[in-house]
């Protein structure tokens, strides 16, 4: 993708300390009756606690989208001192992610009725822009008034009016902290890529408390899985409850680069998670996307992404414009990788002299160069092929797993997946030999076919699953 010159501009600001306090639950769905909660806990040597009151539910999932676009839409507007954000709905609808239907300016109604009737009492938690303490106790809200106008009251789903003037004001506390500087940068591209709400939640949580009082980020963060649940808003205090709700959004995060792993060690509420960040020169998650959507495993997405970077994009497109005319390419990602090394032997050779039959030479010279280049990337395919079935059945697996999961995880179940995982670690199944069946069925467009087959043979190991 290419890098935009405005993306600062584009940046979602969130303050900090809000950020951190968990009152919005990263959960989508969340028990409405609850209208008063109490929280403590500690992360990083530092004590966080609060007491909440929600009359009208806790705020939750698309909450989370709605307050970083309340609060960018304040800081592009100056931070002015009255705490004002004068908007329309429309714009807040856009700010927010949100698509354009009536349901969704009925969702961004009910959302600013939760923070707005949402207060918090922080007793401890709450510091200026060098980390210290700021309050002992301070009675807070996100918002302090909202005026809107409504459409056609009478229907059963009355939303905001999309054109009609919409402002927001912003709890004191909040709006003092924005203008004082006390916020972060959230990417936007990188939550746009985010599908659920509890993946942007996530993120924004972990961003709030990597950030150093210096402005550094932390590559490392370890937490307790009783203070993390707290500080997520996730309200079981069943660990088995509590993995289940972070998995999917470390997932998320993993395959959108921004986490490189999870680790959870120990038992029960006393488990302790390690979330290691991407270094700061990991790929575009969308140049990525853009290579594994022709082909690339996501290693070798990964690695060309950050060799070529912008070049990827143009590589992309001229490899699917040659096919779009006829031209067979027997392996794309091979004749992507060999336009990006040797870009200036796919471009037409200057005409020193009109000849009737050069242009059908210069054709024919650009013909065989680039038969020869695809017939290299072959080999080199053949080559990493013959390397990875020479590996142990365990090795085989770990190095083709990524691959596999991208492959075969819209046709098979989280169980067969395991299943799957499980044969092909006990050598019943070799990775290496069933990523070049994938891939052929594939070609073949006998892939229903061939995942019928895989299915049976699955079932017919009896392997236990881990739950």
């Amino acid at each position: 993708m290419s890098k935009n010159p405005n993306k600062s501009q584009m940046d979602r600001r969130d303050e900090r300390n809000t950020a951190r306090l968990g009152i919005i639950s990263m959960q989508s769905r969340v028990d409405t009756s609850v209208t008063k909660w109490d929280a403590e806990w500690q992360i990083d040597g530092r004590p966080y606690r609060i007491q909440c009151f929600a009359p009208k539910g806790r705020p939750h999932g698309v909450d989370t989208d709605v307050v970083l676009a309340i609060q960018t839409l304040y800081v592009r507007a100056g931070c002015p001192v009255h705490g004002w954000v004068h908007t329309t709905a429309y714009e807040l609808r856009e700010m927010s992610g949100m698509a354009q239907n009536g349901l969704n300016y009925h969702r961004l109604k009910d959302s600013l009725l939760r923070l707005a009737t949402t207060s918090f009492l922080v007793s401890e938690g709450w510091h200026d822009h060098i980390g210290r303490r700021k309050w002992d106790t301070d009675t807070m809200r996100y918002i302090d008034r909202i005026k809107y106008r409504e459409f056609d009251v009478q229907s059963d789903l009355p939303g905001l009016d999309e054109t009609a003037s919409l402002s927001i004001k912003l709890g004191d506390q909040l709006a003092e902290s924005i203008r004082a500087g006390y916020t972060q940068a959230l990417d936007s591209q990188l939550l746009l890529q985010l599908e659920q709400p509890p993946a942007r939640a996530l993120c924004r949580l972990l961003e709030s408390y990597r950030m150093q009082p210096d402005g550094s980020r932390l590559m490392q963060l370890s937490v307790q899985l009783e203070d993390w649940r707290q500080a997520c808003g996730i309200v079981s205090d069943r660990s088995e409850i509590v993995r289940r709700a972070l998995i999917p959004a470390h997932e998320e995060l993993i395959a959108a680069r921004y986490l490189r792993e999870v680790v959870i060690e120990g038992r029960g509420m006393k488990q302790i998670l390690t979330y290691h960040f991407q270094s700061s020169d990991a790929p575009d998650p969308a140049l990525v996307a853009t290579l594994r959507d022709v082909g690339f495993s996501v290693g070798a997405a990964q690695e060309v992404s950050k060799l070529y970077g912008d070049r990827v994009e143009q590589a992309v497109q001229y490899a699917l414009e040659r096919r779009a005319t006829g031209y067979q390419i027997k392996n794309m990602p091979g004749f992507i990788v060999d336009y990006l090394k040797s870009e200036d032997k796919y471009s037409p050779a200057p005409v020193v002299e009109v000849q009737p039959m050069q242009p059908e030479t210069t054709t024919e010279r650009v013909r065989q160069a680039t038969q020869l280049a695809e017939e290299k990337a072959m080999r080199e395919a053949e080559a990493a092929q013959q390397f990875l079935k020479a590996l142990t059945p365990q090795e085989q697996y770990q190095e083709a797993k990524a691959a596999l999961t991208m492959l075969l995880k819209k046709h098979l179940s989280k169980h067969e997946m395991k299943r799957l995982e499980e044969a092909c670690l006990s050598g019943q199944i070799l990775a290496g030999e069933l990523k070049e069946q994938v891939l052929l069925a594939t070609s073949r467009l006998s892939l229903a076919e061939f995942m019928d087959s895989l299915k049976k043979q699955l079932q017919s190991f009896g392997l236990p699953v881990a739950e």
